[in-house]
């Protein structure tokens, strides 16, 4: 993929179809439970994130170091999300892990890998544990007589999953991507097609809260 049409699909088509979500989530706001709140949030949050970074390149600042915070509410939105599904007390076990993580990110920004570096330590472990909350979440949800495509988490886990499982390799691996800037651009054109399918299952999951009378406590 050549600099041009990379540029144009990262900076200019993958970035404005957070709006599918946004938009499906906005006409059913009133329907919305907490769970999918929290995700609305995270992505406005995640619009004007990606918004900030695209100032930044066309001002040729550089943005690695803003993953660095991205990590960090990624994973607390991620583990707030997967909690409101366990009982208070499981609860607990969240929260330990986002006190964790957070700590481990401020240690790996401050004194591990500087402003210019992928979090390549960090995000990856994030990825791992949220990968695991999607995989609790099936396993949990397993035996729910409801029809797969009728429960609204449903799309939305699969989204998380998806994303997170499709790109925990790249996590890993950006700085040594940078060493091929071909590859690299490849890399990061294969993100960003995944995140667009985890907006579309997003968009599924609000589409569908209008209709299902869940039954909630959430």
């Amino acid at each position: 993929m050549n600099i041009t049409a990379f540029s144009i699909y990262a900076m200019y088509i993958v970035p404005p179809t957070v709006l599918i979500p946004i938009v499906f989530a906005l006409l059913n706001f009133n329907h919305l439970t907490k769970p999918l709140k929290i995700i609305f949030w995270y992505l406005i949050f995640s619009g004007l994130f990606n918004l900030v970074a695209l100032v930044l390149i066309s001002m040729h600042q550089t943005t690695t170091w803003t993953l660095h915070l991205y990590a960090i509410i990624e994973f607390i939105v991620h583990s707030l999300f997967y909690s409101m599904f366990f009982s208070k007390k499981k609860r607990n076990i969240f929260i330990v892990l986002m006190v964790g993580f957070t700590t481990l990110c401020v240690i790996n920004y401050f004194f591990i890998q500087n402003k210019i570096e992928f979090n390549t330590y960090t995000r990856p472990l994030g990825a791992i544990i949220i990968i695991a909350y999607s995989l609790l979440f099936i396993l949990k949800n397993q035996n729910d007589e409801e029809s797969w495509g009728d429960n609204i988490y449903n799309w939305i886990n699969a989204g998380i999953l998806l994303y997170f499982a499709s790109c925990l390799f790249m996590f890993i691996f950006s700085n040594y991507l940078l060493e091929s800037p071909d590859i690299s651009r490849l890399v990061w054109a294969i993100h960003d097609t995944v995140l667009i399918f985890e907006y579309t299952l997003f968009a599924v999951g609000f589409y569908k809260c209008r209709a299902q009378q869940t039954i909630s406590s959430y």
